[in-house]
């Protein structure tokens, strides 16, 4: 069982936790924004914005 965790989630839970958060947000944005055009123009931007900070959130740390 942990090698299969392993092979699906990858050595962190960080990029997991970000794409659920990710569709969680959107989900939520798009149902506060209904049929508002803000949603429409905007809404791929403001999930862009938060698919780049997951995967900023997921890269290793190097020391300085």
């Amino acid at each position: 069982m942990k090698a299969l965790r392993k092979l699906v989630l990858g050595e962190t839970w960080v990029l997991p936790i970000g794409v659920v958060l990710t569709l969680v947000v959107g989900l939520v944005l798009q149902a506060i924004g209904g049929d508002d055009a803000w949603w429409r123009h905007a809404g791929g931007f403001v999930l862009l914005v938060l698919v780049i900070a997951a995967l900023w959130a997921a890269l290793p740390r190097r020391g300085s």
